[in-house]
């Protein structure tokens, strides 16, 4: 395991896992308690994963992004026993520490505030505790807070089955991990890249974590540890096309946000059939479906899908009122499957809403043709009526994007007098020009009566601390041009 020049073996990640957990028994905490993680990408960071496993602890990472009153939302919801911080953190966890009375330990020792309980001091001052043996594989191991963006955050609990289902789901779909496997991983460690992290520690694979983006540097070290394989999102996945020279990578997996036609014809242009894409969310995490390597090359709208349901789910496309719709009918996308979510902590009324007879209601419009691939139109909730009509923004979006020139589109509805809601387009072009007109003579031959009916360009879409295009600013904009 790397980040930056700092390096751990198996023998000290699983040392230093085992001393975290019996020094957090030491603080007073016991099986079950939260803990929160509070860190950006650091060396530290799967220990402390592995450390809270093997004590019995939940983990509940905390995004960096946030604000300090979404952190003590977070972990005054789940009653969070200890905090782990850095640094970084200094003035939000003393302001968590003292509203929630919760022991706070921070990485560094130089000038450690009196509050707090220096990390390195008390995992080297501990001896390794034994691995406590979980008493059901429904033992809760994650709690993943939502980014509210319809509400107050929701707690997604993940259970050991549900852990240990991603990994092994991901060793069976995106290739074998053992220990000649190495992975550079290029988010938070908080999200998505923590998924992968997990498989690869318990296969005994190498990760490279990258503590920030960067796709010079992504190369360089790609380069100089033979590291085949790496984990991004399409942002800086349109990164990595700008850096010369050969790619190093024979495996790239993305993720987590719509890749545009454009740039995925121009990914397949330059680095050949190496793309992966998965697909997921908080309630499912990585795993709900996959576009692999050969499904990219294939001819058709099948490579612009989301790919096929992972083999250990079932999935199916529902309409409104519950029932199953037949291949190629628009719906909600409901699947089942060991990597799903236990529920929403403490809120049992929310649960009943999404986790239905073991079915997570994934509020994710799709359609599904005859061979099984899923398209995403975009979230039921952001469903466009316009004049009587249903219009999904991420059949307009890919369409749009499909113009010589955009980059990217982000498409909702506002109210309409004569239409109940108008359909509007924000779009990133590549510094080229496009005219209104002839973009909206471009959607009028392939949309109809779907076309959006008022365009603004912008040079960049806003996105919240999850990296999720933010949808009610852009509302905020459309009302106030």
């Amino acid at each position: 395991m790397r980040v930056g020049e700092e390096t751990r073996t198996f023998g000290e990640l699983d040392d230093r896992a085992r001393r975290l957990a019996s020094a957090l028994a030491g603080l007073g905490l016991q099986r079950g308690d939260r803990v929160g993680v509070l860190l950006p990408n650091r060396i530290e960071y799967p220990e402390i994963d592995l450390g809270l496993l093997y004590g019995g602890y939940v983990r509940v990472a905390l995004n960096v992004r946030m604000k300090v009153a979404d952190f003590l939302f977070a972990l005054d919801d789940c009653g969070a026993r200890a905090l782990i911080t850095c640094t970084d953190f200094d003035e939000s966890a003393e302001e968590i520490a003292e509203a929630l009375d919760l022991s706070w330990i921070r990485m560094e020792s130089e000038d450690l505030p009196e509050a707090a309980s220096s990390y390195s001091d008390i995992v080297e001052a501990a001896a390794p505790a034994t691995v406590l043996i979980p008493e059901s594989s429904e033992e809760t191991a994650w709690i993943s807070y939502t980014s509210g963006t319809t509400g107050k955050p929701k707690g997604v609990v993940l259970s050991r089955r549900a852990l240990m289902a991603v990994a092994e789901n991901l060793a069976l779909e995106l290739g074998v991990i053992n220990a000649d496997a190495r992975m550079m991983l290029t988010q938070p460690l908080s999200h998505g890249a923590g998924y992968f992290a997990m498989a690869y520690v318990v296969a005994g694979g190498s990760i490279t974590i990258l503590p920030s983006f960067d796709a010079e540097q992504a190369f360089y070290l790609a380069r100089k540890h033979s590291i085949p394989s790496i984990k991004l999102v399409p942002t800086t996945l349109a990164s990595l096309l700008e850096v010369p020279g050969d790619s190093p990578f024979d495996h790239i997996i993305y993720g987590a946000s719509p890749i545009s036609p454009v740039q995925l014809d121009r990914a397949l242009d330059r680095f050949g059939p190496v793309l992966t894409q998965v697909y997921g969310q908080s309630e499912i995490p990585v795993t709900i479906t996959v576009l692999g390597k050969r499904e990219h090359l294939q001819d058709g709208s099948q490579r612009t899908s989301a790919g096929r349901i992972w083999r250990t789910l079932e999935a199916r496309i529902l309409s409104d009122d519950g029932a199953e719709l037949p291949v190629g009918e628009l719906g909600e996308l409901v699947v089942r499957g060991p990597q799903t979510m236990t529920g929403y902590w403490g809120r049992p009324d929310l649960t009943s809403e999404v986790l239905r007879d073991g079915w997570v209601h994934t509020k994710d419009l799709a359609v599904m043709d005859e061979l099984g691939f899923i398209y995403l139109r975009g979230r039921r909730d952001d469903m466009i009526i316009s004049g009587g009509f249903n219009v999904a923004p991420r059949e307009v979006e890919d369409v749009l994007c499909g113009y010589r020139g955009v980059m990217e589109a982000c498409v909702l509805g506002m109210p309409d007098e004569r239409w109940g809601q108008r359909v509007v387009a924000f779009v990133r072009t590549d510094g080229s020009a496009v005219s209104t007109e002839s973009l909206s003579a471009f959607a009028d031959d392939h949309l109809g009566f779907r076309k959006p009916r008022e365009y603004h360009f912008i040079e960049a879409l806003p996105t919240n601390a999850y990296g999720k295009v933010d949808r009610k600013q852009l509302r905020d904009l459309a009302a106030q041009a």
